[in-house]
């Protein structure tokens, strides 16, 4: 064998005892990994999410002041993303123009919070919030602080549960310098 192969035959064996190493490492690493990880179940938070997958005619009272409400229809369409997470989207009209919203509502088990993501064709920036659910009451309530009506304000939206095909979201803001009040209620029927 010639200088120049024996080289190359000295590179290859070192590549190759190089690659088998870190195979080998790969292969341990790996089997540990199998031991300490396993998929994530389910909690019994979101399975309360999933009793929310369906499709719901929306019934609408909005307050755009003192005075009586005006009125609309909707509809929403829940679907479930994988076991964890609800997708929602919502079509109704709004002061007179179609109006679209999409929301994933999920629990974050690190915090012992639900997490509601919201976004809609009205406002240009997401509203995160966090919240709780109440057996008692079998209201689910979320709160923090968004951006509506191009103003920073204070948020709370209770989503209360009649029944397996009926319940009621309230929203309530708190505009600056003012105090807390009811700007939207939403009456939801499940479609059979």
């Amino acid at each position: 064998m010639g200088a120049f192969n024996q080289m190359n035959w000295k590179r290859f064996s070192f590549a190759a005892l190089g690659c088998a190493v870190l195979l080998s490492a790969g292969t341990f690493a790996l089997e540990t990994r199998d031991d300490e990880m396993h998929m994530p179940e389910p909690t019994p938070e979101h399975a309360s999410l999933m009793e929310t997958v369906g499709t719901w005619d929306c019934v609408m009272k909005m307050w755009e002041g003192p005075g009586e409400p005006t009125l609309g229809t909707g509809v929403e369409v829940n679907r479930a993303l994988g076991p964890f997470h609800v997708i929602s989207e919502f079509e109704s009209e709004a002061m007179g123009m179609p109006f679209q919203g999409h929301s994933v509502i999920s629990w974050d088990a690190r915090k012992q919070k639900f997490i509601s993501l919201w976004i809609d064709t009205f406002e240009p920036t997401p509203i995160i919030l966090e919240g709780s659910y109440d057996e008692e009451t079998k209201a689910l309530t979320f709160a923090g602080e968004g951006i509506m009506m191009g103003q920073q304000m204070k948020l709370r939206e209770v989503c209360t549960t009649a029944d397996a095909d009926h319940r009621t979201f309230s929203m309530y803001i708190t505009p600056p310098g003012s105090e807390e009040i009811l700007s939207m209620q939403i009456e939801y029927t499940r479609r059979k």
